[in-house]
């Protein structure tokens, strides 16, 4: 699952929504950037929502993984 998710660091802003719905999946590095997490274990729509929620838009889901969060 999460080998599916990629942060686009040069968008992130480090709001931290994403660890807000996803904290098994996200993290902040020491820049304040997001990174995904080994191994995940969040809920696919909580990882859904960490992504909608993204107020740049960094998280992508690679292509071909529409529906497995």
């Amino acid at each position: 699952m999460t080998a599916d998710l990629t942060v686009d660091r040069d968008r992130c802003m480090g709001s931290g929504q994403c660890t807000f719905y996803a904290p098994h999946t996200f993290d902040l590095d020491d820049l304040s950037i997001a990174v995904v997490l080994d191994g995940g274990g969040d809920a696919a729509a909580d990882v859904a929502m960490a992504i909608n929620v993204c107020p740049t838009r960094a998280i992508v889901r690679t292509a071909g993984t529409e529906g497995n969060a």
